[in-house]
Order: structure tokens, then sequence, then C-alpha cells
């Protein structure tokens, strides 16, 4: 007996009942990004492994545990060219920034997009290796306006799309000028408890130290006494962190300050930031997240560049409204086209004229008696039934409510206003 075929391990089905919630979070997405004028940009689903090394750092999980690497055709010119598949899209869309010269346009560049990203990661509710990503990005605005402003864009994402309690966890983590002071005092503080760090953990101590308390591992009494970026931010920074905190204030932002929140990637500066549900800290991953990003451009060949971004998980945030039994909007009416006779071209017909006017047409292309036909549209969903008869000639047919039971015989033209008033 042959074997069944599944899905690769860590990757799902997005199946037809599983699609209304999908379709909401990605309805408010694209609504929310064109109501805050962002632009819509795509990138490959692969680049070169450089860009992520260089983008992300190579001490970065993504890069040295998670990416999904991928040769060209044998005999080709590529096949030895080191590609990957994107495990983020934020190096990507820079790359494309600096390629197609777009520091030209009037700035600053708002782009967005939605896709798949790519990562090898160990698989557990909501953390897939194909999942789907809502992206935004800011290129070429430094004030803290603009950070303020995508937090709370993701604030009324998730609050649009039915969640409660969502709350953001900043932080600053400097820049290049204050940043070498702070991640000496890490290498001093953690250096003194090197037993307890996990293997990981050492190896990060010595690359990039900030990453220590990214460490979900890291014992929690040793992270609450590891010294904080706040207490080693130049003027500039502080003054930066302190008026994005402002501006939320202002805007009735809901948030909390998280010292230990750095971000798993290198190219983060200043401004960091994660969702989660309030009181599930540490029981599940951030919802998504983002933070800024001023020296990437230029680590990837560009002029310097200040921007900022975030993602959200749309796994994880299909996984959050599920928990919370988030009420989805009903969908448009279903109509079923049923027929009496060997009428196929008739009721495809009829469909046509229906899907015209703007319903949501299934017709029945089957041979079987009526009865049967009707007994299938409604175990498919379907609330009426648009019955094709001799009376078509006409103009006439016949309008069946599925719920009631209740049959009269209607002009075709007024079958979509009756169904949608």
């Amino acid at each position: 007996m042959t074997s069944k075929i599944t899905a690769p391990r860590g990757t799902r089905d997005l199946l037809p009942e599983d699609a209304p919630a999908w379709e909401l979070a990605e309805a408010v997405a694209r609504d929310l990004s064109r109501r805050y004028a962002f632009e819509r940009i795509e990138i490959p689903l692969f680049e070169r492994v450089e860009l992520f090394a260089r983008g992300l750092g190579e001490s970065s999980d993504a890069v040295e545990k998670e990416m999904f690497r991928v040769s060209g055709a044998a005999g080709s010119e590529e096949e030895r060219a080191e590609w990957a598949l994107r495990p983020e899209p934020t190096a990507g869309i820079v790359r494309a920034f600096i390629e197609h010269g777009m520091h030209v346009r009037p700035g600053p560049l708002r782009v967005t997009m939605i896709g798949p990203m790519f990562r090898y990661d160990r698989p557990q509710a909501g953390r897939y290796r194909q999942f789907s990503q809502w992206d935004v990005e800011v290129i070429g605005d430094p004030g803290p306006a603009v950070d303020a402003e995508l937090i709370e864009l993701a604030h009324r994402f998730y609050a649009t799309v039915g969640l409660t309690d969502a709350v953001a966890h900043v932080n600053s983590i400097g820049d290049a000028k204050c940043r070498p002071g702070y991640r000496q005092a890490l290498i001093d503080y953690f250096g003194q408890h090197l037993d307890r760090l996990t293997e990981d953990s050492r190896r990060r101590l010595e690359v990039n130290p900030l990453r220590v308390l990214d460490d979900k591992q890291l014992v929690p009494e040793l992270a609450d006494g590891a010294p904080k970026s706040a207490d080693h931010l130049c003027d500039e920074c502080r003054a930066h962190f302190r008026a994005v905190l402002d501006i939320l204030d202002a805007l009735k932002v809901r948030y909390v300050v998280d010292h230990r929140l750095v971000r798993g990637l290198d190219y983060y500066t200043r401004t960091t930031f994660e969702f989660v549900i309030a009181g599930r800290e540490g029981q599940q991953q951030a919802l998504g997240g983002g933070g800024r990003y001023d020296g990437l451009a230029e680590l990837l060949g560009g002029r310097p560049t200040p921007g900022i971004g975030f993602g959200i998980g749309l796994d994880r945030t299909v996984l959050a409204m599920e928990e919370q039994d988030v009420t989805l909007p009903p969908g448009a009416p279903l109509v079923a086209v049923v027929g009496t006779g060997d009428d196929q071209p008739d009721r495809l017909a009829v469909a046509g004229r229906l899907r015209e006017a703007g319903l949501r047409v299934r017709p029945d292309g089957s041979g079987r008696k009526l009865g049967k036909q009707l007994e299938a549209a409604a175990k498919a969903g379907a609330g009426w039934a648009v019955i094709v008869g001799d009376e078509l000639g006409d103009g006439m047919v016949g309008l069946k409510d599925l719920a009631t039971g209740e049959q009269e015989t209607v002009a075709l033209d007024e079958v979509p206003p009756r169904i949608s008033g």
C-alpha cells in the first residue's frame, strides 16, 4: 500500500472553515494600511543569505539556526550561490529601497506587505515554519512621532479584529553612540554568572550581549538584576524615548516599559516594542513587534537612512482570536441555483446574472432530482435557492427560503434586492 503524504512538519493547511478569521485579520490590515497611507510593496520569497547575515546579524537565531537555505538548479551559474527563504521582510524591503534608488522619492517612504515568511523553528502553538505576517515600514523619518504612530497603529489593529487586553511592551536599546557602554555593562554583569547561562547565551555574550536578555531560559532573578538599557542611554536617545512615551500617553495607548525587551535581530536601535495579551506574558509568544533600525540601510550598502517598522503574525493573531472567542462578522448570504430538468446552461446563465448583481452564488450542475439539489444546497450553507424552470423564458424563477421553506415565483431581476435587503 502506498504511504500517505502529509504536510511538512511545522506547517499547516488553511481549510475553508478557518478562512473567516483570517479574512477578517487580513481585511483589517489592508484597510488600516490604506487609512494610514501605506503603499503596497512586494519582495522575493528568497534572497541571498548575505542580506540576512548582514542585516539580521550572524548571531541572530534567524540566521544561525532558523534559515531555510535553498540552492540554484544543478549546473546553473547560481548553483553555488547561497540563497534563503525570507525569515522576515525588513532586510528585503531596505534592499529594494537601496537598489531602486527610492531615497529620491518624496519621503518618508511608507510601505506595507502581507505574505509568508519562513523559519526552521521548533513547532509549537501559533509558531509555524511557514507563517504569514503583516508588515509596515517607514523609511526616512528619524523622529519619535512615527515610533508612537506605529505602536498606535498596531494597537488599533488588535482592537479592530476584536482582541481585548493587547498591550505594548516598549524599550529603548540606544544607538551606536551609547550602546557600547551598555554592552560592556552586560558583559561585566553576566560574566560573573557564566555558570548560570545557557550555552547559547555564553556564546551570545561574546558576539552580541544584548541578546542574552532575549534568552527565554534566562533565570528570572538573573534577568531582573541585569543592567537596564535606560540607565545607559545618551542624552539624544533618552530624549527620543521620553518623547515616544509622552506621545503614547497623549494618544492613550496602553503600554508597559519593559527593560528586558531587546528583540531578536541585530539591526534594532533605539525604540523596540512587542505586543502581548496582558496577563499572558511569559505564557505565549508575542503577537507581533518591531522597532527602529536607523543603521540598517548603511549596513546593506546604502546611505545612512533612519527606519522603523513592525511585523504582526497573523497566525498568532488568529489563534488569539479563537482563544478569546471573537465574534466574526456574518458572511454574505449564499445562493444556490438549481433546476428541474436538463437545464445546466440556463442555471449557469442565471448564476452569472446574480453574480453580476453582487451575490455569492453556487450553481448545481448535477442531474439529480430537485429535492436532492435543495438538500445539498442547505448542507452547503445556502440560505436561498433560485429554481430555474420553464418560466425562465418569461424572466421568472422560483425563489425558495431554505430556512423557512417558503417559495414563490419572482422576476429574476427582483432576486438580488430580495436577498440583499
